[in-house]
Parts: C-alpha cells; sequence; structure tokens
C-alpha cells in the first residue's frame, strides 16, 4: 500500500470512528434529557422546593445570640467574642443588618451603626418591632432526652450535648442512677456527701467540706462547658430555642416527679424491647391526631441507662411506666443511644 493510499484509508477510518463517536454521544444526551425530563416532572415540587430554600439560604442574616432584656433596648453590644466574629471574620460594616435571637424563640433584626477604632466593639441599634418575629419551638413533641451520662467522660459529652441540639432536642436531663456514678456533688442517692466530722476531728471536717467544694465546681463546670457547646451549636442550627442543660437529678425523684407523670410520652431503651420506629408511628397516629389540639403543649421523654445499664429495680419501674424500646441488637454506648433515638423520633413524629 502506498503511503498516500495508506493515509485516504487513515483518513476514512478516523471519520467513522467519531461519526460513530457523535452517534454514540447524540444518543447519550437523548437518553439524559428523556430521563431528566421524567425525572423532572415526578420531582418537580421538591427541585423547587429545594432550590428555594438554597436561595433563601444563601440571602440570610448572620444570627447572634443575645440576653433576653437586650430586646428591651433600643442600642445593644455583643460580647467581645462575637463582636470580634463580627468585625473582623464577617467583616461587617456600618448599617450592615443581623438577626439577634434570645434563644427563647424571638428573633430581631439590628443594624449596626457604630465600630470603636480598634474595631474591637461594635454598636447595634434594634431595628422596628416590626421585624421582631416569634418562632414557636418545631415540631408537634418537643422531646427531652433523660440519660444517664455521669460516666460519659472527655469529648464525648461534648459530642453528645452538640449531636442533641443540631437534632433539635429540646433539653438534656442528666440522670443519676445507681451505676451511672456521680456528677460533682450530686449522686443517685440525692444527697450530698458529708459537710464535715466532729469537733473534735476539725482536720477531717475540712478535708470533707474541700472535698465538697470541688465536686461543686466540677459539676458547675461541666454543666457551662456543656451550656457552651449547646450555644454554639444552636448557632450553627439556626436554633431559635437554645437547647437546655438541666440539673441532674436522681432516679427516685426523677419517676415520682410532675415533669415525669405529665409528659405525653415516656419510651426507655433496653434490650428485647419493641421496635421503636413502630412506637412512633402509634404515638403519630393516636396521640398526635387531634388537630385541634394542636398548639397543645407536647412533650416526651427518650430515657436511656448507663452502660452498666439500670439495676433490676429501676428496671422494674420503668418497664411499670415507659414503653421499652429496643434499637437494635448491637450494644451501643450511651451517648450513641441517645443520638440514635432522637434521630429516630424526629423523623417519624416531626417531619
Amino acid at each position: 500500500m502506498t503511503s498516500s493510499s495508506a493515509i485516504r484509508h487513515f483518513t476514512l477510518t478516523f471519520d467513522r470512528q467519531m461519526h460513530s463517536f457523535r452517534s454514540m454521544r447524540i444518543l447519550q444526551s437523548r437518553r439524559s434529557f428523556v430521563s431528566s425530563s421524567i425525572s423532572s416532572s415526578d420531582n418537580g415540587t421538591t427541585s423547587e422546593n429545594v432550590n428555594a430554600n438554597r436561595k433563601a439560604q444563601t440571602l440570610r442574616l448572620q444570627r447572634f445570640y443575645v440576653r433576653p432584656e437586650t430586646f428591651e433596648t433600643s442600642n445593644f453590644s455583643l460580647s467581645k467574642e462575637d463582636s470580634r466574629h463580627a468585625l473582623k471574620s464577617l467583616r461587617l460594616r456600618v448599617d450592615d443588618a443581623i438577626e439577634v435571637c434570645d434563644g427563647q424563640g424571638r428573633v430581631k433584626r439590628a443594624q449596626l451603626v457604630d465600630i470603636d477604632s480598634r474595631r474591637t466593639d461594635a454598636t447595634f441599634e434594634m431595628m422596628s418591632s416590626k421585624e421582631e418575629n416569634f418562632h414557636p419551638f418545631p415540631g408537634r413533641v418537643k422531646w427531652d432526652v433523660v440519660c444517664a451520662c455521669a460516666g460519659i467522660k472527655g469529648e464525648r459529652s461534648s459530642v453528645l450535648v452538640e449531636k442533641l441540639t443540631e437534632l433539635n432536642g429540646r433539653a438534656l436531663v442528666p440522670l443519676l442512677t445507681s451505676r451511672s456514678g456521680k456528677i460533682g456533688s450530686a449522686s443517685a442517692s440525692g444527697k450530698n456527701a458529708s459537710k464535715g466530722g466532729s469537733s473534735s476531728d476539725n482536720s477531717i471536717g475540712r478535708s470533707k467540706r474541700r472535698k465538697n467544694e470541688e465536686e461543686e465546681d466540677e459539676e458547675t463546670g461541666k454543666k457551662l462547658r456543656w451550656q457552651r457547646v449547646a450555644l454554639a451549636a444552636s448557632k450553627q442550627s439556626l436554633r431559635a430555642h437554645v437547647f437546655g442543660i438541666e440539673k441532674p437529678v436522681n432516679f427516685n425523684d426523677f419517676v415520682s416527679s410532675t415533669y415525669f407523670r405529665e409528659a405525653t410520652c415516656r419510651f426507655v431503651a433496653a434490650a428485647g424491647g419493641a421496635d421503636f420506629a413502630e412506637k412512633l408511628r402509634g404515638v403519630k397516629e393516636n396521640v398526635l391526631k387531634d388537630d385541634d389540639e394542636i398548639t397543645k403543649e407536647r412533650y416526651g421523654l427518650i430515657i436511656i441507662g448507663p452502660e452498666g445499664d439500670f439495676d433490676d429495680d429501676e428496671m422494674k419501674v420503668l418497664m411499670d411506666t415507659c414503653e421499652t424500646i429496643s434499637l437494635g441488637d448491637l450494644r451501643l454506648r450511651t451517648e450513641t443511644a441517645a443520638i440514635a433515638s432522637l434521630s429516630i423520633a424526629q423523623m417519624i413524629t416531626n417531619v
């Protein structure tokens, strides 16, 4: 074959391959178009909702949390940390607007009116009261997680608080049981340690008092740390209601309280319990079906025991007063069980 024939043969073969490739691409494009058209017609409403929400998120103002009494003033300053974030990270300028929230459902717009010379303090002015909006707690059931979390160490307890906040729980109630240990000076018996010895044993008395003070500091420190985590997660999630961190409560006081008795529903995680999702569907169909009472406050309790489980006496009380539910065959850590339970509850009852 001559060189010219070889070139013609190569050119013809190449043209045929390119034609075949173009035809295949056109066919794929048509199939893709038909498929997307069908998908768009089936999911048009969903796509519109997603796009609308994505656009709304980009237009949202930055939100900062302030004390409730700030809502009664005309001018105010943010905390040093928030001011630094607003001015140096977000680079807000005079006349820029933000949202302020009191953590109790009130949200209002404010406008930046002054920045100090060192750019460390910003003064805001509350906008017209017409801009104020009260947000009720979202969902028809407010879920509180009652968790024997005293034994959770280090960052795991912070992760628990963070995720319960992001999942729209209302509050964490630390539960003290016979096997959960204690938080600071609070124990399952409901009694603090002895305050001191006899007059003839003052050194022992002082030692015990010092120990009590250290335990109280530990309890306060842990609660403050959890509150900081909850506030940060509330900001990230744009919650209008800050996640609550309640005082530790011993088991006997908890099960005898009005708070326990008046709960709309009570669930305790236990091996061999009923399917949680099925129980929640029953709650949604039977308890939440009355449209005339949508405004009625409803709260549910999700009770999670310590990693050593409840003792026999505690479990008997809970089985007599609560629905026992299972989270599967695997043995979960306390914080994992709490997070998983709240996720399921929110998905079924409030979505």
